[in-house]
């Protein structure tokens, strides 16, 4: 290179970044100070895509299933709802204020799977109480129900009367009063203990113990007992992963509100944010015929997304992104994908900064960025072991092309043949096995794991097993650091609302391109060179 194109080029990066930040500054300082922009419209939230799969088998007899669905409420938002009926009749319905999807067939044979999904956005509200309301209130008609006896909620024994008395609870008491003390003893005094169907609010007291289901039917019958209505409410503790088990708390009717009691996870006049309401009463969480092979489960995964109020604020203003979105949507691009193409250049820095600066050895350059977006429909973990799984496997059909002898263009097409078949094998086995992560393998990008088979088998071939498998675990380890910055919610919301910061990542990219020192691992390596002393 001359030396005068080595001038250009020196002067050419210390002039572009500091334009670049200057440009990212000035976007970002107009949207704050001229539009208005607020981070804490799209940061506060919490997401999760819910999938509940009913797996049965009929016998030529009548099918009626029906499943109880969350909707949109105070703490809660409810978007995105599909439903899978096979050849079964569906619709939805409302019975007792709560609503239900429906599966029919009039004569049905052999093995069916059904699902409902959704993506649920819920929030933690606190309710502040005045401590010094009375127990005696003014009931609405529609709510004197929830002040009856019924055949879980015992309120009108004799015994739940003597339990009462026993706690001193009294009409002529404050409502919070009275609630603290019932709260108190079903967290205290009443034993927690995880027992399998309908425990009722006297088989609670006798026994001393129960299940959420057998302490709020308990809470509920003190409650009516001294006149204050109470419901339960039955719904799912929100947490990533596969799983049977439904929750329930209870509510009391206090000043014109239904507000919310947890003796089990001790939620005083709260709802958090991972507690999701799929029905209120002694509604059946799922009604189904009798005398079939039935499960069911709850597939729960954490989806990174903001508030729909928040994003649709921030589309209201000019030069946010969102805007462009309204565009893609006209070809069908969700904002899901709008996301992945946006962080991006995120992912790419940290492979960037793995290999320029840290001196980690990977498969391709930009290859663990784009295995990455792999890992947002299975999971970090899953998607790190669906991973080495088809690496192991590609590797074998690699030794088996190699010895047919194919050409290089031919034995990759054969390798990406087998690798798309063997997942999706795995695709057909997770829909079976109910384990819908590895369902989701077929959304590993497929010719991106083909052509790492092929640099996997390479290198075995010219380096070793050893070398092989460790660049393996280094791609795999600089893939889920990409994951973890792209999933960032702080800095999707972030980049969503300024993607001028992408300017900066560029001004970032510049410098690095500009480093011709060390690497981190090479002042490892030749440590002993470096503190050797000088003669």
């Amino acid at each position: 290179m001359s030396v005068e194109l080595q001038k250009h080029s020196r002067g050419l990066t210390t002039i572009a970044p500091v334009f670049l930040v200057l440009i990212a500054a000035a976007l970002a300082f107009y949207k704050i100070a001229y539009l208005g922009y607020n981070l804490d419209e799209v940061v506060q939230s919490e997401s999760y895509l819910l999938e509940t799969v009913i797996d049965f088998d009929g016998h030529g007899s009548g099918i009626d299933i029906a499943l109880a669905l969350p909707e949109k409420l105070s703490n809660q938002e409810v978007s995105d709802e599909s439903f899978s009926s096979a050849d079964l009749k569906f619709g939805t319905y409302r019975a007792e204020g709560n609503r239900f999807g429906r599966w029919r067939s009039s004569g049905l044979t052999g093995h069916r799977q059904l699902t409902y999904s959704a993506t649920v956005v819920t929030r933690n509200i606190r309710y502040i109480v005045d401590s010094t309301l009375p127990t005696q209130q003014e009931i609405p008609d529609a709510v004197g129900a929830s002040l009856l006896p019924d055949e879980f909620t015992q309120s009108d024994h004799p015994e739940i009367a003597k339990l009462a008395d026993s706690l001193g609870l009294s009409g002529t008491r404050p409502i919070m009063s009275n609630i603290r003390t019932i709260y108190d003893y079903a967290v205290n005094d009443l034993k927690y203990v995880v027992y399998s169907g309908t425990t009722d609010a006297l088989t609670t007291h006798r026994l001393g113990e129960a299940s959420c289901g057998g302490k709020s039917r308990l809470m509920a019958a003190l409650g009516r007992s001294i006149g204050i209505p109470s419901r339960l409410v039955g719904g799912k503790i929100l947490k990533s992963g596969q799983a049977r088990t439904s929750h329930i708390w209870v509510e009391y009717y206090i000043a014109g509100q239904w507000v919310p009691f947890c003796p089990t996870n001790k939620y005083f006049a709260e709802i958090p944010s991972n507690y999701l309401i799929l029905y209120h009463g002694e509604a059946p969480l799922l009604k189904r015929t009798k005398d079939i092979n039935f499960k069911y489960y709850f597939n729960l995964r954490k989806r990174l997304v903001s508030r729909a109020a928040g994003l649709a604020k921030l589309k209201e203003h000019p030069l946010n992104i969102l805007n462009i979105w309204a565009t893609f949507k006209r070809a069908a691009i969700s904002l899901e994908l709008l996301r992945i193409i946006i962080m991006l250049p995120i992912g790419i820095l940290v492979v960037v900064i793995c290999r320029n600066l840290i001196g980690v050895e990977t498969f391709g350059t930009f290859m663990p960025a784009l295995i990455a977006i792999g890992f947002r429909d299975t999971g970090l973990l899953q998607g790190l072991l669906l991973f080495s799984i088809i690496m192991v496997f590609g590797a074998f059909v690699r030794i088996v092309s190699n010895r047919m002898q194919l050409l290089h263009t031919p034995r990759l097409a054969f390798i990406l043949a087998f690798v798309v078949m063997f997942m999706l094998s795995l695709t057909a086995l997770g829909v079976q096995l109910g384990f819908l992560n590895l369902a989701r393998v077929a959304l590993f990008p497929m010719v991106i794991l083909t052509l790492t088979v092929e640099r996997f088998s390479l290198t075995v071939e010219e380096a070793g097993w050893f070398d092989a498998v460790r660049i393996t675990v280094l791609t795999m380890s600089v893939a889920a650091a990409a994951y973890s910055l792209m999933s960032w919610r702080f800095l999707q919301a972030v980049v969503i609302s300024f993607p001028e910061t992408l300017l900066l990542v560029v001004v970032i990219f510049i410098y690095i391109g500009r480093y011709s020192g060390f690497r981190l691992s090479e002042y490892v390596r030749f440590r002993h060179l470096l503190t050797r002393p000088t003669r």
